[in-house]
């Protein structure tokens, strides 16, 4: 009688999940990573698995293959496989457990844009919404003072200045006036589409990634024009936002200003209390 092969560890990943692994040889079979590019390897991996899950070739909640067999899965090394990762990570598309593994994150009602790396069209795309946008003006210039400042470049270096409303399910939701430093996106301005995310351009054509950003909010009335771009009442009181958005060395990737309606999507935040320590101790 022929006796069934055991082994230890961890069962394979096409045992635990058959459908989900399928998904991925099939992305895997579909994926051509260009080394010629001028965006890095984990960048356009990266962008070609939240293809997948926008599209819905990889559903909510179902669980990532390990590291390893990514790498088996996309040809390519660990390196690039964690980079990739770790970004969708960061930006929530994927939901890291410890003991359990990697999972495709479940679409969420309301914003987190506020509090986490993205931009309002990353963020309400990843729960599930149709954003769409109307440019009003894109342009390069030299930089104002405010943007000199905040870019730390010359009165004659330039900016790529981009004013949109973004739309979600067909509601404006916000108005944007967004700078960029000339020097980190040349041409930006000519190969930007309608209704394509503008972080998500920097990253795949300049393999730029956002890692923080600081926000202020206040409560504001926007002019009539701005009203009506936003399709209110010039006397709604709108949320005023300021942001600067910042690369992994710390330098300013991104400031804008702009009007934001709740009554559209609530903005969710978390406060997590950090514990009072004494010598390693909590004392909470």
């Amino acid at each position: 009688m022929e006796q069934a092969t055991r082994t230890r560890g961890r069962p394979r990943y096409d045992q635990e999940d058959a459908e989900a692994a399928e998904a991925f040889r099939s992305i895997g079979s579909k994926v051509k990573l260009n080394r010629d590019e001028a965006a890095p390897l984990w960048v356009q991996l990266r962008n070609q698995v939240e293809e997948a899950i926008n599209t819905g070739l990889l559903a909510a909640n179902s669980r990532i293959p390990s590291e390893q067999a990514l790498c088996d899965f996309f040809g390519v090394s660990r390196p690039v496989v964690r980079a990739a990762i770790g970004s969708l990570s960061n930006e929530g598309r994927i939901i890291k457990m410890p003991r359990k593994g990697m999972f495709v994150a479940a679409p969420r009602e309301h914003v987190d844009f506020m509090t986490a790396n993205l931009g309002v069209f990353d963020d309400l795309t990843a729960k599930g919404h149709k954003v769409s946008t109307r440019t009003l003006e894109i342009y390069r210039c030299p930089p104002s003072e405010k943007e000199s400042k905040v870019f730390g470049i010359p009165a004659n270096g330039s900016v790529v200045r981009i004013s949109r409303v973004y739309m979600t399910d067909g509601a404006p939701i916000t108005m944007t006036r967004i700078s960029l430093p000339g020097h980190r996106v040349p041409g930006l301005e000519n190969i930007l589409s309608e209704n394509q995310s503008i972080f998500g351009t920097i990253r795949a054509v300049f393999g730029l990634t956002v890692k923080r950003a600081d926000r202020w909010l206040r409560a504001a009335l926007p002019t009539k024009e701005e009203a009506d771009e936003m399709g209110v009442a010039a006397n709604t009181p709108l949320i005023e936002i300021e942001s600067i958005a910042y690369d992994a060395d710390g330098a300013a990737l991104e400031y804008y200003e702009a009007f934001y309606n709740s009554s559209v999507a609530r903005i969710h935040m978390a406060v997590e209390q950090p514990s009072a320590t004494v010598n390693g101790v909590d004392r909470t």
